[in-house]
C-alpha cells in the first residue's frame, strides 16, 4: 500500500505527465495496447524463403524483381505505420 504522502507524489507526477505531454499520456491511460502483426519480420523471412527458388527458377532478373517488390512491400508498411 501506497502511503498518503506516496499518493500525492504520485498523483502529482501523473498531473506533470498531462500537461507536458498529453498524447503520450493518454497512450498510457488505454485500456490495452495495440498489438501489431510483425510485418517486416513476416516480409523478411518471406524474402529469405523465396531467393533460393526465385534464383533456381527465373535466374538474377527473377531475384532483382522479388527483392524490388520486397523493397515495395516494406516501404508500404512503414507509411502505414507513419500515418497511425
Amino acid at each position: 500500500m501506497l502511503s498518503d504522502d506516496d499518493r500525492r507524489v504520485l498523483a502529482d507526477l501523473e498531473q506533470r505527465v498531462h500537461r507536458s505531454d498529453p498524447d503520450f499520456a493518454a497512450r498510457m491511460a488505454g485500456a490495452h495496447a495495440e498489438v501489431r502483426f510483425p510485418a517486416l519480420v513476416a516480409l523478411g523471412a518471406g524474402l529469405f524463403v523465396l531467393v533460393p527458388p526465385v534464383m533456381l527458377l527465373f535466374g538474377r532478373s527473377g531475384l532483382i524483381v522479388t527483392v524490388y517488390l520486397f523493397l515495395g512491400a516494406v516501404a508500404v508498411v512503414l507509411v502505414r505505420r507513419r500515418r497511425r
